[in-house]
């Protein structure tokens, strides 16, 4: 469930979405872990920001309290199960090319994840604990 606190339309945006809510959904909150060149890559999401560690280095992602396309302003893109986090982009190189939840299955073991989708069409798959594998296309 997304939290609605300012919705807006973003019609003029890149992607086509719904409202626009300032927070991100609760389901969502938490870390997400990914093995990325033989590191661990922790996205903290939590109500107002997304942010990743990796190698040692924290850096916000999209923050609410933040102004233009890197402002979190979080929008079910339209006619996609994606979400974006930057609703406000303007430009393909602005975007996040999208987020969802889905399921993964590993060892015949269905695993619930937070998929990140890349412009080019490819993702990485993050997971609720740390894993020691890249999962990704």
């Amino acid at each position: 469930m997304i939290s609605q606190t300012t919705p807006t339309a973003a019609n003029a945006a890149y992607f086509k979405t719904g409202k626009v809510h300032s927070q991100t959904p609760s389901s969502w909150q938490g870390n997400w872990y990914s093995y990325v060149n033989g590191h661990i890559c922790v996205t903290h999401i939590n109500k107002y920001s997304v942010t990743q560690t990796y190698k040692g280095d924290t850096h916000s992602l999209f923050r609410s309290n933040w102004k233009g396309y890197k402002k979190l302003a979080v929008a079910k893109v339209l006619n996609s199960s994606k979400y974006t986090f930057n609703a406000l982009a303007q430009h393909a190189y602005q975007s996040d090319g999208g987020w969802r939840i889905t399921h993964r299955t590993i060892n015949h073991q269905k695993v619930r994840v937070l998929r990140d989708y890349h412009g080019s069409g490819g993702y990485v798959d993050l997971f609720r604990a740390p894993v020691y594998k890249t999962y990704a296309k």
